[in-house]
């Protein structure tokens, strides 16, 4: 056991701070993940990485397809990386000048950012940099970045009780635990996109692995080919104690539904009459409409066709007189 632990893969991530303030919380965020790397968490290396000497993108600064030395110098760090953590405040309901320009500095071709697992942190307002963040998570669609989903990490900076010391450290226990939480489940996500690109598997496949469940029912392991990921603990809004057989019980009945639409298709357009056809209850249930509402008009017209005829009579009847004498000389 003692040897699978020692074998276990490290994952780099390089870390980014919105704000190049030094008493900047979203700073003091990501020192924090640094301590937490150092003794809590096993098989993750945060390399922070400084934006606040990048020039503001300008083309005119690429020569001979060649970026400023403090641009490859950036570009370098990110392609070496396996993951992004991101943290950052909110400036006026989005992205922070200086971040974004990094981004844009990355996404320079070649994409350095591309097929990379990333997080996102933030530490703002009443809202905690809600709208900042799902503009990042917008960002990252165009440049193949992928951002886990859960947890979400929105913390209120500046509200009661405070949240941070005098010297900016983070002191709030429930947002250490959510923050330990997102980096493990960063880890777990690495792994796991590490694993798909490295032997890539089918949809059905991938969705199972993501959501097997350890046999504990609390914690959620990647289940990797070759490697032994850090189980972590699911918050509440996690689904716990399912097995996999739903999972699989589904996968099942797509499978033979896309075999069933196959064969009518064969059926239909293709002449393949070799395969026996059952109607099901839906169609049955068509047919049986079609034939009874045709048998309604048809009795409909069939007893206004008689009404028409009774009419007619009882109006020659009234015209003639109700003599027996006179009907009968009339017919």
């Amino acid at each position: 056991m003692e040897s699978m632990a020692a074998a276990k893969p490290v994952i780099k991530v390089a870390a980014l701070c919105g704000a190049i303030s030094k008493g900047s919380h979203n700073r003091a965020l990501i020192r924090y993940a640094i301590e937490l790397t150092k003794q809590d968490i096993d098989g993750i290396e945060i390399d922070y990485v400084e934006i606040a000497p990048l020039p503001m993108l300008n083309t005119d600064l690429e020569v001979d397809g060649k970026y400023p030395a403090v641009v490859e110098a950036f570009r370098q760090r990110i392609l070496a990386a396996d993951s992004v953590l991101f943290a950052s405040p909110e400036y006026n309901y989005s992205v922070t000048a200086p971040l974004k320009n990094a981004i844009d500095w990355g996404s320079r071709p070649p994409n350095v950012w591309a097929d990379k697992a990333a997080a996102i942190v933030t530490v703002a307002g009443s809202l905690g940099g809600a709208r900042a963040q799902y503009h990042y998570r917008q960002i990252g669609v165009y440049l193949d970045l992928h951002f886990i989903n859960k947890p979400e990490f929105f913390l209120d900076g500046y509200g009661s009780p405070p949240k941070f010391d005098s010297d900016g450290n983070l002191i709030d226990p429930a947002s250490m635990k959510r923050m330990k939480e997102v980096l493990l489940s960063l880890q777990a996500f690495t792994l796991r996109l590490r694993s798909c690109n490295s032997n890539p598997l089918t949809i059905s496949e991938f969705r199972r692995n993501m959501c097997k469940l350890s046999e504990e029912g609390q914690a959620l392991t990647p289940f990797l080919d070759g490697n032994l990921a850090q189980k972590f603990h699911s918050s509440s809004q996690y689904k716990r104690g399912i097995t996999s057989e739903p999972y699989d019980w589904y996968d099942r009945e797509i499978c033979n539904n896309e075999k069933n639409v196959l064969s009518r298709f064969h059926d239909t357009h293709l002449g393949l009459k070799n395969r026996r056809y059952t109607p099901n209850a839906r169609e049955r249930m068509y047919k049986f409409v079609l034939v009874a509402s045709w048998v309604f008009f048809l009795i409909v017209f069939m007893l206004d066709y008689r009404v028409k005829i009774a009419e007619d009579a009882c109006c020659k009847r009234s015209l003639y007189g109700k003599g027996l004498d006179l009907w009968k000389a009339y017919s």
